[in-house]
């Protein structure tokens, strides 16, 4: 399970589009961010069919994208055990 945090640089002119683009996106969620400045704040999980690392790279494919920094990852199995421990 990777966990990852995203800072999304756009241009401010299309950050709605931008938003819209990410949050269809497997594994993505979009969390707030400044439309004056075109920063987005997003988390990318790994999702059934594409890997978190696969989804971040994506990012440069979408409209509007200037740039997209990881500011934080997590990556372990035990991130899965604690869900599968709630569920249970």
């Amino acid at each position: 399970m990777n966990l990852c945090s995203v800072i999304v640089q756009a241009r401010p002119e299309k950050i709605n589009q931008v938003q819209t683009s990410l949050a269809r996106l497997p594994g993505v969620e979009v969390h707030g961010g400044t439309e004056e400045e075109g920063k987005l704040i997003v988390t990318v999980e790994d999702a059934e069919d594409a890997s978190a690392a696969d989804t971040m790279m994506s990012f440069n494919d979408i409209d509007g994208v200037i740039s997209a920094i990881l500011v934080y990852h997590y990556g372990g199995d035990d991130l899965n055990e604690e869900v599968i421990r709630e569920v249970n």
